[in-house]
């Protein structure tokens, strides 16, 4: 199973006129966080294109905002797999500043060739992802 925390800065460009981070930027970090989780596990994206031909694209997403996150910030992405089948795995991804949680976001991510047809998840990436 995976468990990564991520650590990012808040920069200009993710926020609005007032500071508060946009809600999109969310996803973008997210996405950058779910890349560093699988690249200290030992399975970066890289890899899985080079050696098997698949990736991974987003089927899924659901979050929720409880708290904004501002202008320079120090925030934190928990990201963790809580299950996974022949082709897809399902994240919880949450995002803390200090202990104060901000938000939470969880996606399931298909196994995809790069025609978009859907492949299993190599075995490697797979057990690391098993929750």
């Amino acid at each position: 199973m995976i468990t990564h925390e991520h650590a990012a800065r808040i920069y200009y460009d993710a926020t609005d006129a007032g500071g508060v981070v946009y809600h999109a930027a969310y996803l973008v970090l997210a996405e950058q966080a779910r890349t560093e989780a699988l690249r200290e596990a030992g399975l970066p994206h890289a890899a899985m294109i080079a050696e098997h031909g698949v990736s991974f694209m987003v089927r899924r997403l659901e979050m929720e905002y409880w708290r904004p996150a501002r202008l320079d910030d120090l925030i934190a992405i928990r990201t963790r797999s809580v299950g996974a089948s022949a082709a897809t795995v399902t994240l919880e991804q949450r995002f803390w500043r200090n202990d104060t949680p901000l938000a939470a976001l969880s996606v399931v991510l298909a196994c995809v060739k790069a025609s978009g047809a859907p492949a299993r998840i190599p075995p490697r990436w797979r057990a690391a992802l098993m929750a």
